[in-house]
């Protein structure tokens, strides 16, 4: 009777250890992801005059962004018919959602008050302006420039228009020739966007107070 060869463990090891070496080297590997968020960047620069704003609630929305812009990965302008989309490169929250926030902030320096409300409200709350924002261009030009176009105008709190629809454009320079650098950018846009707006905002609220009659007088 003859008897099988039976192969020792030690000759087994290194076909085992060449077997997974190459399966893992067939495996793709997910590359890790980074998480950005937009900021304020108002802190210590000028302020508006916001004493017209004394008591003034601020509404801020609809934001609306088109489709291609309204995704969790960060948009890059390549060229004139080229956008790079980034799944290494993410937004940390719907960016709806962070640029409201940012808006907030920023225009709670510049006009000196916490009386806003973020769009959809309660039926029960009421606001004497509202802010109502379609994003057209909110991207890079490679990692050189930020780019904002925007088309906004301004309500009163019953819906009718203070200041008809504008399309403004802003643009400013990356400290850093990548996305944090990019990200960095396109806050100072959001920033250049709120300045421009506290201003309508401080007008109007000038206005409707020097239009407002004067208390009569009971003596």
């Amino acid at each position: 009777m003859k008897h099988q060869p039976v192969l020792h463990h030690r000759t087994c090891l290194p076909v085992v250890l060449l077997v997974l070496v190459l399966l893992m080297a067939g495996c793709p590997r997910t590359a890790p992801v980074s998480y950005y968020q937009l900021s304020s960047n108002v802190a210590g620069k000028t302020v508006i005059d916001g004493a017209a704003m004394d008591g003034k609630v601020i509404g801020i929305g609809p934001i609306r962004l088109p489709e291609r812009l309204d995704r969790p990965q960060i948009i890059t302008g390549m060229d004139a018919n080229r956008l790079q989309v980034s799944d290494s490169h993410r937004w940390i929250e719907p960016l709806p959602e962070n640029i409201s926030r940012v808006l907030r902030e920023n225009l709670s320096i510049l006009l000196q008050t916490e009386r806003f409300l973020f769009y959809p409200w309660s039926r029960s709350a009421t606001v004497d302006y509202q802010l109502i924002v379609d994003v057209v261009r909110f991207d890079g030009e490679g990692y050189k420039t930020a780019n904002l176009e925007i088309i906004w105008s301004l309500e009163d709190g019953k819906g009718t228009t203070v200041l008809q629809r504008q399309r403004s454009r802003y643009q400013a320079a990356t400290p850093t020739p990548d996305h944090q650098g990019l990200v960095s950018a396109l806050s100072e846009t959001l920033t250049l966007f709120c300045r421009e707006i506290a201003g309508e905002l401080s007008i109007l609220a000038s206005e409707a107070a020097r239009e407002k009659p004067a208390p009569i007088s009971k003596d």
